[in-house]
């Protein structure tokens, strides 16, 4: 039996020529490790082209302790406000 705890995210990705795409995704200790794959899992699930990304704009849906266990998340939230920018060829900047 799989008793992986799942962190759940809310993902609102803005797009130069496309609609937002929102949605709800649940992230894995390994897509935890850093805000680096935090992004690359995302981007994975996105509608619209990667390249012609804008803005992420992340909610999470957790528990404190999972803030203090995960850098990853304790970043997202304090040190970026849970906002990252993408340049015009969809490069985090």
């Amino acid at each position: 039996m799989n008793t992986e705890k799942l962190i759940k995210l809310e993902v609102i990705a803005t797009f130069d020529n496309f609609p937002q795409d929102i949605f709800t995704t649940h992230l894995k200790d390994q897509h935890l490790q850093s805000e680096k794959t935090i992004i690359e899992y995302i981007q994975e699930q996105l509608d619209f082209p990667k390249d012609d990304l804008v803005k992420l704009s992340l909610c999470w849906i957790c528990e404190e302790q999972d803030i203090i266990k995960y850098k990853s998340i304790s970043d997202s939230i304090y040190k970026n406000n849970g906002k990252y920018f993408f340049d015009w060829g969809g490069e985090l900047i």
